[in-house]
């Protein structure tokens, strides 16, 4: 009894001991992961805030760029140029330009109105979505902003983003909106210091910005929102209207005050502390900020702070109270706890990993920390077999036919599969003599950073054949097949980033090179090098054959604008595609205006080749061809059902429009909707005679019939044919009969006469 009372005993202080051990050892390995994890949730919140505001960013540049290309176009317009360089442009040049102004603002949502500034005149030309006026004198120009800003174009530089309120209120058929956020962009003549000047203006929505900077129209526990160089808002939020100043906000001071870069602080913002992220000033000179409340990222630290404390509490008390009792399955307890330590190392491991690949990613992306000693510690940290200072390459492995694969595979398949390649790359780089990290870079790219641990291993013709073995085996392994780009040689680890940027670039390429190609930047930059001259002459040609409904032609100009761009840069082929594409986009909308009941023929997405649908030049040439065809059908359709009705129409237009002297071909063409050239064709065929040859034989017939039957002066009654020019009219008139009007009439008077006496007798 007092053996099992000492054993007891023993038992007891030693479950005792063993518990405040276990316990002190929870509480401060909690303790260090808190700490620990606390600054990864920041890191990662600011990561993530730092990856939406640089789309924001991306989002704001391709506003600018595409309203700088829209003033372009528009300035360089013929149509519009009636309207910029003539004061007393007449009313069918102004109904031109206007209706080109639509297309150009229907052509994007996110363009709220287009302005065309005459100086001389004075006049502003509109299109917007408001029922307004296409015409306003200066004086009552309702945006009275613009026309103060016109007379200092000087102080306002072309084609950057103006943030402004235009005042809207009261304008017809608008009830409830009193202004509108809008950037407005200006192009004019900037060599002209002095005077007044002609001026295109683009006034971009500020709804689509917003959108992407803050998505909630409520009140939301975050905020983003951009400020310029002053402190003022150039973007709404849901708590501050457009251009409202912050600087009174101590964050923004201290946003304002930082040095040039990107940052990250904690400070109280409207009594919530919170975590207040911003980028750099852009090109525009804007600064992104997101402001995130603190509790809200450690929310989930906290929780399991507080779980950890309760826990620990838990097992002291209990141990107190039950040593005694359950001390002969002390060892249980102890494998329990041992159970528990090692499902905490395991997250350690692989919290460790998920570092390893944010660091890594950081460093590709965005350039990261380059100090060569800092990184060399970061490398023997997380097992990287790279120095600092000798020279790298980046390979990037893009996964071909995106859009199947993922459709095949689930999210967490398509992690594995990727995890599965870069394995592949760096088992093969390893073994040929290379140095090799991969990290996955996103859902359809993984990223190689390689030196040379040899001399000779970073040859060109040794690594092509490590490339096709990658490839090779990853289509082997995984029934994947991959694309390579490969960078050229980069000095030290200040060039990874450019290194990167040069493949991810060379991806691109793809379209052009087709699945499985292994693409050098080398290759990439002597493209870029040529310049490409568009060929307008070609379009022009092509825009014509359309309209003609020569398809045969059309696809033939086509294919070799297509295939020429091909051979340039990327950037080159996507202007040129999506110039080509407006252009075929307005063209078919004036088509289509005139033959509505039928539906509308639309030109494929101008972005269709920059996503997961389009694979190669051949598919996205297809979509087009496709098009066409469609059109050829269309018109065929429309011939055959009009052919036969077509010249009783003109002939009716003609015989009740001859009065007009403005009455031509081509006035006839636009009224019908059909080419001048097509109508001159069919109207031979079926009449025998030109169009103008019947416009002059039923003028003459008029003529002949006025003469005769009144004693009008001959120059009225050929006004009131048609024949504006009395000289043309006499020798047209003598051609055609023969004789003089004056003739004409006499020898009619004659005829009667004698025919009057005949029936008499």
């Amino acid at each position: 009894m007092k053996r099992r009372g000492a054993d007891n005993r023993y038992y007891g202080q030693f479950f005792l001991a063993m518990t405040v051990s276990i316990v002190v050892t929870i509480a401060v390995l909690s303790i260090i992961l808190y700490v620990h994890f606390e600054r990864i949730s920041l890191k990662q919140a600011y990561d993530g805030t730092m990856e939406r505001l640089e789309q924001t960013t991306q989002e704001a540049s391709v506003m600018s760029v595409t309203a700088a290309t829209f003033a372009k176009q528009i300035y360089s317009d013929p149509h519009v140029a009636n309207l910029l360089n003539f004061p007393n442009a007449d009313a069918i040049d102004v109904s031109t330009a206007v209706k080109q102004l639509n297309n150009y603002r229907e052509t994007s949502p996110f363009i709220d109105s287009i302005y065309v500034y005459n100086a001389k005149a004075r006049t502003f030309y509109v299109s917007s979505d408001m029922s307004v006026p296409s015409v306003f004198a200066e004086s009552e120009f309702y945006d009275q902003e613009m026309a103060e800003m016109v007379s200092r174009l000087n102080d306002f530089e072309t084609l950057m983003p103006i943030p402004r309120k235009l005042k809207i209120e009261g304008l017809a058929g608008n009830i409830a909106e009193k202004e509108r956020d809008t950037y407005t962009f200006l192009l004019y003549d900037t060599l002209t210091r002095s005077g007044r000047k002609n001026v295109v203006v683009v006034n971009i929505k500020e709804t689509q910005l917003h959108k992407l900077i803050d998505g909630s129209l409520t009140n939301d526990a975050t905020n983003s929102f951009v400020i310029d160089a002053a402190g003022r808002l150039v973007s709404s939020s849901w708590k501050y209207p457009m251009l409202s100043d912050m600087r009174q906000a101590s964050y923004i001071s201290r946003v304002l005050e930082a040095p040039e870069g990107t940052g990250y602080f904690a400070e109280q913002v409207d009594g919530v502390k919170s975590l207040v992220s911003y980028t750099e000033p852009d090109y525009l000179g804007w600064r992104y900020i997101r402001i995130v409340p603190y509790s809200q990222i450690t929310a989930q630290i906290m929780d399991m702070r507080n779980k950890t404390i309760v826990i620990a509490g838990s097992i002291l008390l209990a141990g107190l109270a039950l040593s005694y009792l359950v001390s002969r399955r002390l060892y249980a307890g102890l494998s329990h706890k041992l159970s528990r330590l090692g499902k905490l190392e395991a997250e350690n491991r692989e919290a460790l990993a998920a570092r390893r690949s944010d660091w890594l990613k950081s460093l590709l992306k965005d350039g990261g920390d380059t100090d060569a000693l800092r990184v060399k510690r970061n490398f023997e940290r997380y097992g990287i077999p790279l120095d600092p200072q000798e020279a790298f390459r980046v390979v990037m492995l893009a996964i071909d036919d995106y859009g199947t694969f993922s459709e095949q595979y689930t999210a967490q398949d398509r992690r594995l599969i990727r995890f599965g390649m870069q394995n592949i790359a760096q088992e093969i780089m390893h073994a040929s003599g290379l140095a090799a990290v991969a990290v996955d870079m996103g859902e359809d790219h993984a990223a190689c950073l390689i030196q040379a641990q040899h001399p000779g291993s970073m040859d060109n013709d040794r690594l092509s054949d490590i490339w096709a073995t990658i490839q090779s085996s990853v289509l082997g392994y995984l029934k994947l097949s991959v694309t390579l780009s490969v960078s050229g040689n980069g000095d030290g680890i200040n060039a990874v980033n450019a290194l990167y940027e040069s493949a991810l670039e060379a991806s691109y390429y793809r379209l052009f090179e087709g699945n499985g190609a292994v693409i050098y930047t080398a290759d990439v930059e002597a493209k870029k090098a040529r310049t490409y001259d568009y060929p307008t002459g070609k379009e022009k040609q092509l825009l014509e054959e359309l309209m003609l409904g020569r398809m045969t032609q059309v696809k033939q100009l086509f294919a070799e604008i297509f295939d020429e761009a091909a051979n340039y840069s990327y950037m080159s082929f996507q202007l040129a595609v999506t110039r080509l594409s407006f252009a075929l986009q307005n063209t078919l909308r004036a088509m289509n205006q005139h033959h509505a009941a039928d539906g509308e023929l639309a030109v494929p997405s101008l972005h269709l080749y920059t996503n997961y649908k389009v694979q190669s030049l051949e598919e996205l040439k297809t979509s087009y061809m496709t098009l066409f065809a469609a059109v050829g059908q269309r018109l065929d359709e429309r011939k055959r059902s009009r052919h036969d009705d077509l010249p009783d129409r003109i002939k009716a237009l003609i015989e009740s429009r001859y009065a007009d002297p403005n009455l031509s071909l081509d006035m006839l063409s636009e009224e019908l909707g059909l080419s001048a050239t097509y109508l001159g064709r069919i109207f031979k065929q079926h009449t025998y005679q030109t169009i103008l040859g019947y416009i002059s034989e039923v003028r003459m017939n008029r003529v002949r019939a006025l003469l005769a039957e009144t004693n009008d002066p001959v120059g009225e009654i050929a006004e009131r044919a048609g024949f504006a020019n009395n000289p043309y009219f006499y020798k047209a008139f003598k051609k055609y009969n023969g004789v003089t009007p004056a003739e004409y009439r006499k020898n009619s008077r004659q005829r009667q006469e004698e025919g009057e006496d005949a029936i008499l007798a």
